[in-house]
């Protein structure tokens, strides 16, 4: 692949940022709460560090190859027809997840903001949006999200001033690891969804400058221990808050707390705070599909206009049938994907490259 366009590590920042912050944030409290109790932030914090060390491989995998996409190596790797397998597996996770995103916010907003609203609707309007970002270049996209920055930090900053203003008992956090090693250990699997998105970087990579100075990596490790600094807060405060009962029948705690809450100007942070999380959902959405447009184009030589067309079309149809069918895609399936995707391919890539040595034959690197 031929990459015309590059991005800096600061500017890697952003995408990832962008792409791992999303919907996940809304339930995240009530999820980890389910699974470790009290000691749900530190389930957080060990998801993070692990993150962070598949990071860290993916770098080792894609430093080999420091002009090519996934799309590109895992057919120098594996052969042709092998990695034109994982080409198309990795796409049809993209498509996964993408539908797994329209969904869940689509039912978050019917409940909260838009009961009113047709859900096909708001399926056109997500579908609208996401081939029209889709279609932009690299350069374009990081420009969208550098400025976008600016509402998660908004959305933080709502989440700081109704948590200052608001009643909190620290007790709930005590005692600390009561809940056990390994049943915190084991609620880690709950929490990877929160940190869609760092697998992208099979993809970002080779739009890097200077890619194989570990200089590069800054903007990965950034990204991930800012998402690891707003999923902290959000779940100790949403804990501080609110009492363990009172989350276990609250699915959506971050959202219960900013309705609760009010000021003399503003009655309703919820609404608020779900405005500013469509646009944040929607660059997740667009990351994905610019990712996915690639491999699309590879595997059966399209446009990229054409490709991103062809994605969004799959994905509004996948989206409407599990939403019209009542079909939930359950986030544990959501999490072995990724795990398969984001940690174990990269992996056995790795391990392949380094004994075969095969980044010395890529004919595309060379040229």
């Amino acid at each position: 692949m031929k990459v015309k366009s590059r991005i800096s590590s600061f500017e890697l920042f952003f995408v990832l940022v962008h792409t791992m912050v999303g919907v996940g944030l809304l339930s995240l409290p009530y999820r980890t709460n389910i699974a470790a109790g009290n000691d749900g932030w530190i389930s957080v914090l060990i998801t993070g560090i692990m993150i962070q060390l598949i990071v860290l491989i993916i770098w080792f995998l894609c430093r080999k190859f420091p002009n090519l996409t996934l799309y590109d190596f895992s057919q120098v790797i594996l052969g042709k027809t092998p990695g034109s397998v994982v080409n198309l597996l990795y796409i049809l996770y993209t498509l996964i997840v993408v539908s797994y995103v329209f969904v869940i916010f689509l039912e978050t907003l019917k409940r909260w903001i838009l009961p009113e609203t047709p859900a096909w609707i708001l399926f056109l309007m997500g579908g609208f949006l996401l081939i029209y970002g889709g279609t932009s270049t690299i350069k374009q996209m990081v420009a969208l999200f550098s400025f976008l920055f600016l509402f998660i930090l908004l959305l933080c900053f709502i989440k700081v001033l109704v948590f200052h203003d608001s009643p909190k008992d620290i007790r709930y956090l005590l005692p600390i690891g009561s809940n056990g090693a390994w049943t915190i250990l084991k609620s880690t699997s709950s929490t990877f969804v929160s940190f869609l998105g760092f697998e992208t970087l099979l993809i970002y990579y080779a739009f890097m400058k200077q890619p194989k100075k570990l200089s590069a990596m800054k903007g990965a490790f950034l990204a991930v221990l800012f998402v690891i600094l707003v999923y902290l807060f959000i779940v100790i405060s949403s804990t501080i808050l609110l009492s363990p009962d009172e989350i276990n029948h609250t699915p959506e705690p971050v959202l219960y707390i900013l309705s609760a809450s009010g000021m003399t100007l503003i009655s309703r942070f919820d609404l608020i705070f779900l405005a500013i999380m469509s646009l944040i959902v929607v660059t997740t959405i667009i990351s994905y599909t610019f990712s996915a447009s690639i491999g699309i184009s590879k595997l059966i030589h399209v446009k990229h206009k054409t490709s991103v067309i062809l994605f969004g079309v799959f994905v509004l149809a996948v989206s409407a049938a599990f939403y019209y069918l009542e079909l939930a895609i359950p986030g544990q399936w959501i999490n072995l994907l990724i795990i398969i995707f984001g940690l174990i391919i990269p992996i056995i890539l790795l391990f392949i490259t380094i004994i075969f040595k095969r980044e010395e034959s890529s004919i595309h690197e060379k040229n």
